[in-house]
């Protein structure tokens, strides 16, 4: 039952959905308790060799942890493609100068990612990303039962490649502001050019900042579907990852 609650303790643990603080770490550790719990009273536990040693047990709760923060990771990835999206939109509209700390990382981030990062996570329980979660958990000791998970190059590399999409995808998402911000950023600078003697730069800020709040509002219903199409393809890949064992 404790490499059960290892395995389940450290997918809860990175993900960015629980905040900081004392309360957090708390809640994490129950839910994560819980869930172990009940999986471990649902597996089978005869294919579980006893491995008597100290050092070969402590061997099976690394394993466990490391089988774990993969899951966990993967659903960090999609968190983060929603914030890599709010850093481009909000580095073309001039908001790269300030930021603010993020309650939920504890790290300084720009506005614009927060708000995506909030948005995507409404999205992520909307579609149903923790159910999807939970069954990947309980899918996991289908396939690796406790001390059987082994880390294989096949496994690494669809990691890596699932991981190397965040950046084209987060600007695939981000591609309906950005661009009009682009646009009107090469504008601007024309009118700049031409006529000097109107000091474009007086207005160029504020005219960026009101013109991405309007874009972003304008085109939500637009990138809510592509936000939750990254938590389906989460979802495949985690399946995937699975049958392919």
């Amino acid at each position: 039952m404790v490499l059960h609650w290892v395995r389940c303790l450290a997918l809860v643990g990175p993900l960015p959905v629980f905040g900081q603080g004392g309360t957090s770490r708390a809640s994490r550790i129950a839910l994560g308790v819980i869930l172990g719990t009940i999986l471990s009273l649902t597996s089978d536990i005869n294919t579980f060799d006893d491995p008597g040693a100290s050092l070969f047990l402590a061997i099976l709760v690394v394993k466990e942890a490391l089988l774990g923060l993969i899951l966990g990771f993967i659903a960090s990835i999609s968190f983060a493609t929603m914030r890599v999206c709010g850093h481009i939109i909000g580095e073309e509209m001039g908001f790269n100068m300030a930021s603010i700390q993020d309650p939920i990382t504890g790290v300084n981030s720009q506005l614009i990612a927060q708000f995506f990062e909030t948005i995507g996570m409404m999205i992520f329980f909307l579609s149903y990303g923790h159910h999807v979660l939970i069954k990947a958990l309980a899918k996991s000791f289908e396939i690796y039962p406790v001390g059987q998970f082994n880390v294989d190059q096949e496994l690494l590399g669809a990691i890596v490649l699932f991981s190397s999409g965040i950046f084209a995808t987060a600007l695939q998402i981000a591609a309906p502001v950005f661009v009009a911000l682009f646009a009107m950023a090469i504008a601007l600078a024309i009118v700049a050019r031409v006529a000097p003697q109107l000091q474009v730069m007086q207005f160029a800020f504020p005219a960026k900042i009101l013109t991405g709040l309007v874009l972003i509002v304008s085109s939500l219903h637009v990138m809510a579907p592509s936000m939750e199409l990254v938590y389906d393809n989460m979802e495949v890949f985690l399946f995937e990852m699975f049958e392919r064992s």
